[in-house]
């Protein structure tokens, strides 16, 4: 389990921008991601598997806490499936990490 904390935004020397996605196949969905993280600790704990091109963890308004999960994207494919592999089901503050490919949206936002 990497450190959270102290490593540059994006790892691999490239800082993440926010609502960026890859190329197909390279954008996760992170269920369950503990209340207390940022973007950057979303970034610190999936940046080990590739470069990570934007990292948000979705907040709410009020509270400014996480509400509990997140999107995580890649520069390729390959990293995003290392990323699962490593991280679907890893346990962190007491909760289980769900890490998926993100399904494309339909026509209409379905």
């Amino acid at each position: 389990m990497p450190a959270v904390g102290g490593m540059p935004a994006g790892g691999m020397g490239v800082p993440a921008r926010n609502n960026q996605q890859g190329p197909p196949g390279s954008n996760l969905f992170i269920y369950h991601i503990p209340v207390t993280w940022t973007d950057d600790e979303l970034v610190q704990c999936f940046s080990p598997f590739g470069t990570v091109v934007s990292a948000t963890v979705f907040k709410d308004k009020i509270t400014n806490q996480s509400k509990g999960f997140g999107f995580v994207s890649y520069d390729n494919a390959v990293s995003a499936q290392n990323a699962i592999a490593a991280m679907n089901g890893m346990q962190i503050e007491g909760k289980r990490l769900k890490v998926e490919i993100k399904k494309p949206r339909g026509p209409y936002g379905q």
